[in-house]
């Protein structure tokens, strides 16, 4: 039964190929430093950007050749090798059998597919041609992306302007800072197989101060598609395309929504507490431990020196509902704390972010144990 399911993937494999759409986390939030310093922003719409298109594919008829010829070799390979797995020779020679008697069907199937998927020398530049008009709307799209994440309730004013505005003009509205949607070159490729094309693009984000015009921060976000037919991405007017790129913009706005202004710009991260004799498993040697904590602004700044840290040390059966404020980044208690007890802490940073009060997640619970001599 191993041996069929083995021959099963070798044909999904070798014949059709996979694909996959890369979604990726958030990256890490701007730093409170520099969001204190957006002020009244100006979010410059997206300009047009250059578009390359490839028409470097195989035709119907290449395709249809290469595709079989991948195909039979991928299955014979396939073949050879769930023989080589087994340990039995007869089974060994029966998969070999079916792989020698096989492969040319294989093949068969692989230039059909080829063959239907691939377009016409003359398929792949009317599609080009409208999939460059198409694209002639991606700016307008990425920005209402934007505008619709960038709801009314952020902690900052902002207003949308023209992609052509200056930072001159701007700065006599009356505005403090203005973000930049810059689309890199928007293109297509050939796929592995040279018969389809995927679209990629290399987008920026960068904030500038207008009153002295310094980067506030920049970051990339950049998408690919899968792979596609040129037809197939020039249905309906390029609509399949723009549909594509549309859930791509939308995913990417939401990121800079969250990353800009939402997620809590400082993390905290929790040290051992420290003791003359930390051992592996979590125990200490004496009843006053020196606790400690790292903290993070963005990526890898320090947090002002006016943010404060909550820590809390606790046991499972009494949880305070507040911890100590403190503002130092370590801390010794006065009083010993019990003998033979299992403790947890967590630390957690309060701190002005857009100028109001803000709250940094709690940190992961630590834990650890006293002496009980």
């Amino acid at each position: 039964m191993n041996n069929y399911r083995h021959i099963l993937l070798i044909i999904a494999l070798t014949t059709f190929g996979c694909a996959s759409l890369p979604t990726g986390p958030h990256g890490p939030p701007v730093a409170n430093t520099v969001r204190n310093e957006l002020g009244r922003m100006a979010v410059r719409a997206a300009s047009k950007p250059p578009v390359s298109l490839t028409a470097e594919l195989d035709n119907k008829g290449k395709a249809a050749g290469k595709t079989a010829a991948a195909a039979g070799i991928g299955w014979l390979g396939g073949t050879f090798e769930a023989a080589g797995q087994t340990g039995e020779p007869f089974s060994a020679a029966l998969i070999l059998a079916m792989g020698l008697v096989t492969a040319p069907l294989v093949a068969t199937g692989g230039a059909i597919y080829g063959a239907t998927i691939a377009d016409t020398d003359e398929a792949i530049a009317a599609g080009n041609k409208v999939l460059e008009d198409a694209l002639d709307f991606a700016p307008a799209r990425f920005t209402h992306s934007l505008q619709t994440a960038m709801n009314d309730n952020l902690p900052v004013p902002y207003a949308f302007v023209p992609a052509d505005m200056a930072n001159e003009d701007l700065a006599e509205l009356g505005f403090d800072s203005v973000m930049d949607l810059r689309m890199g070159i928007v293109q297509s490729q050939p796929s592995d197989n040279q018969f389809e094309v995927n679209f990629s693009s290399q987008n920026r984000v960068v904030v500038t101060a207008l009153t002295d015009g310094r980067v506030l921060v920049s970051r990339h976000y950049d998408w690919q598609t899968a792979n596609r037919s040129v037809s197939s991405w020039a249905r309906n007017n390029g609509e399949v395309l723009l549909a594509d790129m549309d859930q791509r913009f939308n995913r990417i706005s939401m990121k800079i929504a969250d990353e800009f202004f939402v997620a809590p710009a400082i993390r905290v991260q929790g040290l051992k507490p420290m003791s003359r004799g930390w051992g592996r498993r979590g125990k200490i040697d004496d009843l006053v431990p020196q606790f400690a904590w790292t903290a993070l602004d963005g990526a890898s700044g320090t947090p002002d020196a006016d943010v404060s840290y909550e820590l809390m040390i606790f046991t499972k059966k009494n949880a305070p509902d507040a911890g100590l404020r403190l503002q130092t980044m370590n801390y010794i208690s006065p009083e010993p704390l019990q003998a033979c007890e299992s403790y947890r802490w967590k630390i957690r940073a309060h701190y002005q972010s857009f100028y109001v009060p803000a709250t940094s997640a709690w940190s992961p619970t630590y834990r650890f144990k006293t002496p009980c001599e």
